[in-house]
């Protein structure tokens, strides 16, 4: 049996997580939303590193969603370090993020991230936004699943 898609949000902010996950499940019922509260966490978690080490509890992600502003460790570094794993294969990252240096885009893309949002400060639209996000990459992530399983 195929386990739900999984999306870890990368966020410092509860609330802002707290309404990025149920989005994401409005979106896409039966996704498996799991949350690192920064950077290092998250790092953490897709490192395998305790308490994240059990990979049935902690299943690596199909997507992720990442802030770029926050403490310790930001999310240009979390890119930084899913780059440098080359012996992996990484879930797409779509940053979402309230910064507005207009050079953040560019240094996300440049970094591997899939997709760029400013999150919206109207709830609706960040609905809308998360939903676009998860319906995009969890259908295409589902695709591409389907393709290899078929081509055996």
């Amino acid at each position: 049996m195929r386990r739900a898609p999984t999306l870890l949000v990368i966020e410092d902010s509860a609330d802002q997580a707290i309404l990025v996950g149920l989005a994401a499940r409005r979106a896409h019922p039966g996704l498996d939303v799991r949350n690192a509260n920064n950077g290092l966490e998250g790092i953490a978690y897709l490192a395998g590193l305790a308490p994240f080490e059990d990979r049935k509890s902690h299943p690596l992600p199909d997507l992720i969603i990442l802030d770029l502003v926050m403490p310790e460790v930001d999310g240009f570094e979390v890119m930084e370090w899913i780059k440098q794993q080359s012996d992996s294969v990484s879930p797409p990252v779509v940053v979402l993020t309230s910064s507005t240096n207009p050079d953040d885009e560019a240094r996300s893309l440049e970094l591997g991230a899939a997709a760029f949002y400013r999150k919206p400060t109207d709830l609706d639209r960040l609905g809308e936004v998360v939903s676009e996000i998860v319906q995009t990459c969890i259908r295409k992530s589902a695709m591409i699943g389907a393709h290899i399983w078929a081509a055996g």
